[in-house]
């Protein structure tokens, strides 16, 4: 809203000044209690992709997703922003190309395009059941088996309808 380019400058507090700091994430990851593999994400800033900044900082433990969803910054990113991406495989940023219009993307048949960024592949797939979701329905399946093996038994009967 004002016009003085430099009330459009965003001063970094020390948190952002200090994402690349592997030392200082590791003590912000202990105080929430979180061990080794556990990751920071972290919005609202812009990665200069186009400058050759990283969104992947210290040495994946910290993602960066913003990277310039805004179209004020994408000029300075040279993207319109990332996605992470969370699945059996493992994890990845999706960097976004910006998007012009609708218009353009039918007259000149442009797609969206975007590229991946590998930040942990899972040493083996993941399944439902390596989960802890995954282990309280193996648990709950167990129970079901019991309670069919006891009805099957006759040691539980049912009881009759009421009317």
């Amino acid at each position: 809203f004002l016009k003085e380019p430099e009330t459009h400058v965003e001063r970094k507090n020390p948190y952002y000044r200090l994402l690349d700091n592997e030392d200082v994430m590791n003590q912000v990851l202990a105080e929430f209690g979180l061990g080794e593999d556990a990751h920071i994400v972290n919005g609202h800033v812009p990665v200069r992709q186009r400058d050759g900044e990283s969104p992947v900082k210290c040495g994946g433990k910290v993602l960066i997703i913003d990277g310039g969803f805004s179209r004020a910054y994408q000029s300075s990113t040279g993207i319109a922003g990332y996605t992470l991406i969370y699945n059996s495989y493992g994890m990845m940023l999706v960097a976004h190309k910006p998007f012009t219009s609708t218009e353009d993307a039918i007259r000149n048949e442009t797609d969206i395009h975007s590229d991946r960024i590998m930040v942990t592949m899972a040493p083996h797939r993941l399944h439902v059941a390596d989960t802890d979701n995954g282990r309280e329905l193996q648990s709950r399946i167990g129970e079901l088996k019991e309670l069919l093996a006891a009805y099957r038994s006759g040691l539980i009967i049912e009881r009759p309808r009421v009317k």
